[in-house]
């Protein structure tokens, strides 16, 4: 993670034939949870003026998670530009949570292979913001997700 969202918040991933109602407490859709197999959550923050969420679900195979993928919610949708894979990734305007009324966010939504990710990175007013940060770190997680499902060590990092 870039250094200035080092703080570890949370890493959790839950294997949904243990625990299937993960899914949903995770706001994924209800058709997705059907045939999800795992859902994971990291999040980072610098505990001042910066967070990050990166949200994962998995799927059995390619086709239920480009068909999951289809079927997505697009009304925040803000266009798209291409993931590492080829893949687009959906640019989302975040709507604050209840308990940061004053921060601002932007996110995206991926598929990368059996994968549905989301990021969502939000910041306070006046916070410097590398205007490549949402990038960057899609592009990691992209990667990371790329080389585990190709049996390597997940080793992609942002900077």
């Amino acid at each position: 993670m870039p250094a200035d969202l080092s703080e570890e918040r949370t890493v959790h991933a839950w294997d949904l034939t243990k625990e299937p109602s993960q899914c949903q407490d995770e706001e994924w859709p209800d058709g997705w949870c059907a045939r999800a197999g795992a859902v994971g959550l990291s999040a980072f923050t610098n505990l001042a003026d910066q967070e990050l969420g990166i949200h994962l679900v998995s799927f059995p195979d390619e086709q239920s998670a480009a068909q999951a993928f289809k079927t997505r919610d697009k009304s925040d949708d803000m266009g798209r530009y291409p993931g590492p894979a080829g893949e687009p990734v959906y640019t989302l305007d975040l709507v604050a949570p209840r308990d940061y009324l004053l921060w601002t966010g932007r996110g995206t939504t991926f598929r990368q292979g059996t994968v549905i990710g989301r990021i969502e990175y939000a910041w306070k007013p006046g916070t410097h913001v590398p205007a490549d940060r949402l990038s960057a770190v899609t592009r990691m997680v992209i990667q990371r997700i790329d080389e585990k499902e190709r049996g390597l060590n997940p080793t992609a990092s942002a900077h």
